[in-house]
């Protein structure tokens, strides 16, 4: 009897031990003032210089601006664009706008230097007038142009998206952005069928990935505090 007494008493001991391991490993509880925004990052698309810089066929210029609420911030960017490609028998050209917004996590909580390694999710819509000039031979007209202009069309996409941001200078960052864009959706193109989109590219596929790769600065009004790590 005592021996199953003695047995019992040192199970509920392990049991007790084991209760109070689990509580010190615990994740601590997120302090509610960690969820006011500490600062709003903005910044430019480098790749879309680039192109503008050593391109002749398209000029888009992007500007992207983001906030923190703890680990989660709030994107959103905004775009111009021109695009015009030629071939002996044709001109095409396009111009427009396009917005992203959405939201993303960040999983480097612990960073002194507020890097950021994201993953995120977002809607995305493009604006545009396009114009397509077509050089045609008939056997009693001859050779004349004929132009086609859809005007208004609207397209609109989602984006599945990876990123990193990481401090080069004080509040200056630098990092690029992955992007999957889906389900491509395109109205009001009723003249000819829509060849290319600001902010997505070729209208010819439904999904397909792009990259970024942004020069940002940190605007901030509170100093961000971070979570202590486990032990």
């Amino acid at each position: 009897m005592s021996v199953a007494v003695f047995a019992q008493e040192a199970t509920e001991q392990e049991s007790d031990s084991v209760k109070k391991e689990l509580a010190k490993i615990q994740k601590p509880k997120v302090p509610k003032s960690f969820y006011i925004p500490t600062g709003l990052r903005v910044g430019t698309d480098l790749v879309a210089l680039g192109v503008n810089a050593f391109g002749d066929k398209r000029t888009r210029y992007e500007f992207q601006g983001d906030i923190d609420f703890h680990r989660i911030y709030l994107v959103g960017s905004y775009g111009i664009n021109e695009y015009q490609n030629s071939g002996e028998e044709f001109t095409y050209s396009n111009e427009g706008s396009y917005y992203r917004i959405g939201l993303e996590a960040d999983f480097l909580q612990y960073d002194p230097d507020h890097n950021t390694l994201t993953f995120g999710l977002r809607y995305a819509k493009s604006n545009f007038s396009e114009t397509l000039i077509t050089n045609i031979t008939n056997p009693f007209y001859g050779l004349y142009e004929e132009s086609l202009t859809n005007k208004n069309v609207k397209a609109s996409w989602i984006e599945m998206t990876a990123g990193l941001r990481v401090m080069i200078l004080k509040n200056l960052y630098m990092g690029y952005n992955f992007r999957i864009q889906l389900n491509r959706r395109i109205v009001n193109a009723d003249q000819f069928r829509t060849y290319d989109i600001p902010g997505f590219g070729r209208a010819e596929f439904d999904n397909r990935w792009t990259f970024n790769y942004y020069l940002v600065y940190r605007i901030k009004w509170k100093e961000k505090k971070l979570m202590e790590k486990p032990r």
